[in-house]
């Protein structure tokens, strides 16, 4: 299309809306506990008796805890939909107008 071809009467816009995105996030923390390793330590001690260190049932409890960075990426956009294109014929733009011009 040369210049002589182009439309006289085109006008573009940019018509545009200013968003704020948001996302709610969630962290649960879990720990995935593999097979525990057993290694000895020191030699074997046998006594005489049943007199055991400790007493009947006890159990030992402890805590690992490690400081972690939870990394979280996240891409923010939006979607333009566009609805059906309307246009308004209202009015022409002649003085007079013959109604039998155009047939």
């Amino acid at each position: 299309m040369n210049e002589f071809d182009k439309p006289k009467n085109d006008c573009q816009t940019v018509a545009y809306q200013d968003v704020e995105v948001c996302v709610p996030v969630t962290i649960k923390p879990f720990a995935n506990v593999s097979t525990p390793k057993i290694k000895c330590e020191g030699s074997t001690v046998v006594c005489p008796g049943d007199d055991c260190k400790g007493k009947c049932g006890n159990i030992c409890k402890f805590t690992i805890s490690k400081k972690i960075r939870v990394e979280i990426p996240v891409v923010f956009g939006a979607k333009a939909e566009v609805g059906a294109a309307a246009i308004d014929c209202g009015g022409l733009g002649v003085e007079k107008h013959d109604p039998f011009m155009c047939k």
